[in-house]
């Protein structure tokens, strides 16, 4: 999933129904097709603007322009008085898009301990802090982590997105606009992450290193996707979080789900030019092969929800009755539910590792409206939406196999565009008012043994 952004509000000018145009290929090979070009479903959005009738909509503040300083290194250890973890010590967690509405961190936090959660997942796009080398602006990040540490939730960070000073020949962004890419030096990035934790002692329990790095909007290189690399970015990293704080879990970066090899011919993935798409489970066997497990904790992984319940098999799917959505009746995949991909990538990690799924969600309309290309959403009601998480959760604590999970999201809805525009509004557990919808009660109202 593309994380967002503090300072853009993503164009994702695409082909309109491409979820839908699943239901016309054949084979396991289809989630990419769509993933890589929609962009997953973390974009960045707009703050609306407030209405009355609108009680937990946040103003938006304007964010800085110019980046102070960097300043000294704050190396006094922060104690925060954390929700005790559950018996089972499974990590309840949910992402916030805290750079939106940067003015009442300490509600949005208090909402998450008050869902009985622990953790929070919040996205830093390094591009956006250090624009300029050795300028470094943590007013983006500053107030949320404090507002976390006081209320007592953990904070996971995943970090993606180098500033362009880190590459001395960029790559041209895709033509949707979108492309990230690594440093050239990867300890240029652990230098930043060292910096990250310094700045934040004892505040920070969990970073995520990178993102869909199986794609090329995410490791847009002139080699294209490459495992191998990735490993010696991780690897750095690794090194550079434990020298400051060996409590720190890290987690490889999730794959997204894709069941398909592609190059620079997508979609037609003709054998030739640099690779695009690495199928996740390709890619997983060579990062294990490769020797990745040594500089992870967890194994980051993305679970997209569909309108099948996350216990079904996505390979062998229920009996379709009037469902809208038929991709994952004519082209079947394990990743089309979360229970068969969670199996799926356990076999290979073969008991080396638990997963940590640092995003997973369900969609539903909201009054009958959902983006195109989203049908999915309609199929699934309200009600469905929340019984499914629910059951999610449950069934990735009892598993053994998921060390902690990430819903997506909690507040993408009152802080962002109209449900047939912003996909990120349908899977929001809040509506546009901010007010909670059914999934936000069933999550208040689960049980968290």
């Amino acid at each position: 999933m593309k994380p967002s952004s503090p300072s853009t509000n993503t164009n994702l000018s695409i082909i309109i129904g491409l979820w839908v145009g699943l239901t016309l290929l054949a084979g396991g090979g289809v989630f990419a097709l769509v993933y890589w070009v929609m962009g997953g479903f973390d974009t960045a959005v707009e703050a609306p603007t407030p209405q009355p009738d609108q009680p937990l909509v946040l103003a938006t503040a304007p964010l800085p322009t110019t980046a102070p300083a960097t300043p000294v290194p704050n190396t006094t250890k922060v104690v925060c008085n954390y929700a005790p973890l559950a018996p089972s010590k499974f990590g309840y967690g949910i992402q916030s898009h805290v750079y939106v509405g940067q003015t009442d961190f300490e509600h949005w936090m208090s909402v998450i301990r008050g869902l009985g959660l622990q953790w929070v997942k919040i996205q830093v796009r390094w591009h956006d802090l250090e624009p300029q080398p050795g300028q470094i602006n943590w007013s983006f990040l500053d107030g949320a982590m404090q507002s976390a540490c006081s209320v007592g939730v953990r904070v996971m960070f995943s970090v993606v997105a180098a500033p362009e000073w880190t590459q001395a020949n960029p790559m041209p962004l895709l033509e949707n606009g979108e492309g990230v890419a690594p440093p050239d030096d990867y300890q240029v990035f652990a230098n930043f992450l060292g910096q990250l934790v310094e700045h934040y002692p004892g505040q920070i329990r969990a970073i995520e290193v990178w993102n869909e790095q199986n794609l090329v909007r995410e490791w847009n290189t002139a080699g294209g996707v490459n495992a191998a690399e990735y490993i010696k970015l991780l690897q750095a990293a690794h090194a550079a979080i434990k020298a400051r704080d060996k409590g720190i879990t890290v987690i490889s970066g999730a794959l997204s789900p894709t069941g398909v090899n592609c190059n620079v011919s997508f979609p037609n993935c003709q054998p030739s030019g640099r690779p695009i798409v690495v199928d996740d489970v390709t890619y997983l066997k060579a990062f294990i092969d490769g020797g990745g497990l040594n500089y992870a904790d967890c194994v980051g992984t993305h679970s997209n929800g569909t309108n099948l319940p996350p216990l079904s098999d996505g390979q062998n799917p229920p009996p379709h009755t009037d469902q809208i959505f038929l991709g994952p009746w004519n082209s079947p995949h394990y990743s089309w539910a979360l229970k068969s991909q969670v199996e799926t990538y356990a076999k290979l990690l073969n008991g080396q590792k638990q997963q940590c799924l640092t995003e997973f969600g369900y969609a539903s309309a909201i009054e009958g409206k959902f983006r195109p290309g989203f049908e999915f959403a309609v199929d699934t009601t309200e009600e469905e939406q929340g019984q499914y998480l629910v059951e999610a959760y449950n069934w990735m604590r009892d598993s053994g196999l998921v060390k902690m999970a990430f819903l997506f999201n909690l507040d993408y809805a009152p802080k962002g565009g109209e449900p047939d525009k912003d996909d990120n509004v349908i899977f929001s557990i809040l509506n546009k008012s901010g007010l909670p919808r059914p999934a936000f009660d069933a999550i208040s109202k689960m049980d968290k043994p």
